[in-house]
This record gives C-alpha cells, sequence and structure tokens, in this order.
C-alpha cells in the first residue's frame, strides 16, 4: 500500500507545473519549467513547494528502495537508490538556488550576471545526470537478474529517451527558442512515472 501512496505522490508533486496557469502569463511553459519558481513570478512559493515535496518523497523511495528493489534489480538496488537520493538533492537544492527571473521573457535580467542562476544550473545537472543514471543503472540491474527481456530493453531505452530530451532542452534556445519548456515538460512527465514506477515496485506493491 505504501508503495502505492508513494507513486501517487510522485506523480502528483513533481508535477506541479501542470499549474502553470497560476502565474498568469500566457507564454510560462514556453521557459524551462523552473521559470515557474523564478524569484519574480507571482506563484513561486506554490512551484518551489511542489519541488520540495516531490524531493522529500524521492528520499522516502530510495530509503525503502535501497533493500526493496533487491529481488527486483539485485545488487543494483543500492545504486539505484542512491541516484534517487542524489536526484532528492539535487531537485532540492533547485528550490533553495531558484532563479532570479523568468529568463525567456527577461532579456535584460538573463544577461545580467547571477551566482544564483550557476547554482540552480549546476542543480539541475545534478539531477539530469543523476536521473539518466538511475534509469540506465536500473535496466542494468533487471538484465542481471533476468537477461535484456522486453521490461529491461524498455528501461534502457527510456534512459536513451531521457537523455536526448534533456540536451534538447538545452540546445533549444539557442535552436528553437520557446520549445524548451513543452521538451521538458516531456521528460518531466517521461521521469515522474518512471519514479512512481519505483515506488510501485516497493514491497506491498504491485508487479509491473
Amino acid at each position: 500500500m505504501r508503495g502505492r501512496v508513494l507513486a501517487v505522490l510522485v506523480l502528483v508533486t513533481y508535477n506541479s507545473w501542470l499549474a502553470w496557469r497560476l502565474n498568469g502569463h500566457p507564454e510560462a511553459l514556453s521557459g524551462y519549467l523552473s521559470e515557474l519558481a523564478a524569484q519574480d513570478q507571482p506563484f513561486q512559493w506554490f512551484f518551489r513547494l511542489g519541488d520540495l515535496a516531490a524531493a522529500v518523497v524521492f528520499v522516502a523511495v530510495a530509503a525503502l528502495g535501497r533493500r526493496g528493489w533487491t529481488p527486483w534489480l539485485g545488487h543494483w538496488a543500492p545504486r539505484v537508490a542512491i541516484g534517487l537520493l542524489l536526484v532528492a538533492v539535487g531537485t532540492a537544492l533547485d528550490v533553495v538556488f531558484n532563479l532570479p527571473c523568468a529568463e525567456s521573457r527577461d532579456a535584460v535580467c538573463a544577461a545580467t550576471p547571477s551566482l544564483a542562476r550557476h547554482l540552480h544550473e549546476a542543480c539541475s545537472v545534478l539531477v539530469s545526470v543523476s536521473l539518466v543514471a538511475t534509469i540506465g543503472m536500473s535496466a542494468v540491474g533487471m538484465a542481471a537478474r533476468g537477461g535484456w527481456h522486453v521490461p529491461a530493453r524498455l528501461t534502457a531505452g527510456l534512459a536513451v529517451v531521457v537523455a536526448v530530451l534533456m540536451v534538447a532542452s538545452v540546445a533549444a534556445p539557442a535552436v528553437a527558442p520557446g520549445t524548451q519548456g513543452p521538451v521538458q515538460a516531456l521528460q518531466v512527465l517521461l521521469c515522474s512515472g518512471w519514479i512512481a514506477l519505483l515506488a510501485w515496485r516497493l514491497p506491498g506493491g504491485r508487479r509491473a
């Protein structure tokens, strides 16, 4: 039961961006999702608290999964738990070092040097790399237990897709400005779905 509850909490908290209309601007999703929590946005605390809540849920899933995933991932379970813990740390630090403004709609602010921006970017890189690593290690763990069957191959494919989306979101402002938001939204949906699956696979949850 607790795994199913945590799975629902992952999907709800990590997708607070779905309430983007709170910030009022019709182009709120044209920039990075973290711009919703920028210091100059009217409902920044709603989105920051959503991310903070997600980080807490990730820690709970990682703590329970360290041993709970062993029947599924074998000795890779603790490594996947550490990867998810790093995702939680990076997500929480993103809340602390939020962006100074919605940069995609404020050229002056975007051009102004900001330590908070650099720290935010570093934390976002930590989250991105850890997410891809967590999915990739899960695929390897599944393959080690039962060979490269369909679920293991699908999981490895998910890691590749998420990595491509992350690179695309970084390149989007230069290549296709305004598309980074939708690309990142798809990435977050996929990652939240994966973490929800990790929660679902905790002891007491259903097999997937």
